[in-house]
């Protein structure tokens, strides 16, 4: 794109479900790549257009440097004409921008930057460390990952300034009055996108969200897709039924301070055939109440989960 990045073209395929893909580890916990291919299939099959490959659901944080490339490349290899790609990027600056450069020569279509996890963030630092991964790929469309209230719209109004490669963020802050003042001063040009998946997307849709994440995408797209159709016309009574239909499976989700959110979507998984539900530390397996628990959450659609085409996994 010689440097330039076309923001409506990239915002208008962004406006849409965000699947974020899992990862499936083997019986000896190393990842498998070809179920990792077949999972990204089924999601693309069955109508996901976007997907963030390393993100939070993807247990980015458990994932060495050379494993994030290898999960990136296998979702890349399964993409199709209609696919855009998001690859997860973070950790320290040099990290971080290694990992876009990696991303832009596999033909990711944006990169999406980690908030950093540190004990003390400093709001201009946020910007600063934005802008720098930003320069680094002038030619992707960048999504900052936002989490933490104390960055201001007027930070993220300087941000863009800073990096017109900026096309949007995943907004993560579970409060929705936040979210319009935020939105207001950061201008009208950004994509936002509600990073607190479907429980919170109907709020921050009236709110100005375009897009939302999603970790239920991988077990029922099709939810997801309805909820994505109801909003779009505006049909707030319809994405409130759907909500009511996922609610307790994202309670799930969200309890404890998300502790369990990448285990219950695996859990959920491994149930119904689709992968192992192992994941790695500091995330850690359900117990057999909690098991249960999923079971009967994913018991009123559990008709609507399409499969993979291959044997039962494991």
């Amino acid at each position: 794109m010689n440097g330039s990045v076309n923001h409506t073209g990239l915002a208008e395929r962004l406006s849409t479900v965000v699947g974020i893909p899992v990862v499936p580890y083997d019986a000896d916990g190393k990842i498998d790549h070809d179920l990792t291919v077949a999972l990204a299939a089924r999601l693309i099959g069955n109508g996901v257009s976007a997907l963030t490959v390393n993100g939070n659901t993807g247990e980015f944080y458990a994932l060495s440097p050379e494993e994030r490339r290898a999960v990136l490349a296998s979702v890349v290899s399964a993409r199709d004409a209609t696919t855009t790609i998001i690859a997860g990027v973070g950790l320290d600056v040099h990290t971080a921008v290694s990992d876009a450069c990696f991303a832009r020569d596999l033909g990711a279509d944006a990169i999406m930057i980690h908030q950093p996890v540190v004990p003390y963030l400093a709001a201009d630092g946020w910007v600063e460390y934005n802008a720098a991964v930003a320069a680094a790929v002038p030619d992707l469309g960048v999504l900052p990952y936002l989490t933490n209230p104390v960055v201001s719209g007027a930070h993220i109004a300087r941000l863009t300034e800073r990096a017109p490669n900026v096309v949007g963020l995943k907004y993560s802050v579970a409060d929705p009055v936040t979210f319009t003042t935020v939105k207001t001063q950061a201008g009208d040009e950004l994509l936002w996108i509600a990073g607190l998946a479907e429980s919170y997307a109907p709020a921050y849709w009236q709110a100005g969200a375009r897009g939302f994440t999603s970790g239920l995408v991988n077990l029922a797209p099709a939810l997801c897709l309805e909820m994505l159709s109801a909003l779009r016309k505006s049909d707030y009574a319809a994405a409130s039924r759907v909500w009511q239909r996922i609610r307790h499976f994202e309670e799930l989700r969200a309890r404890d301070g998300s502790a369990n959110n990448v285990s219950v979507v695996k859990e959920a998984m491994h149930q119904l055939g689709l992968c192992r539900r192992e994941v790695r530390p500091p995330s850690h397996p359900l117990p057999a109440t909690l098991a249960r628990e999923v079971a009967m959450a994913i018991q009123p659609w559990r008709s609507l989960v399409p499969q993979l085409g291959r044997e039962r996994v494991a």
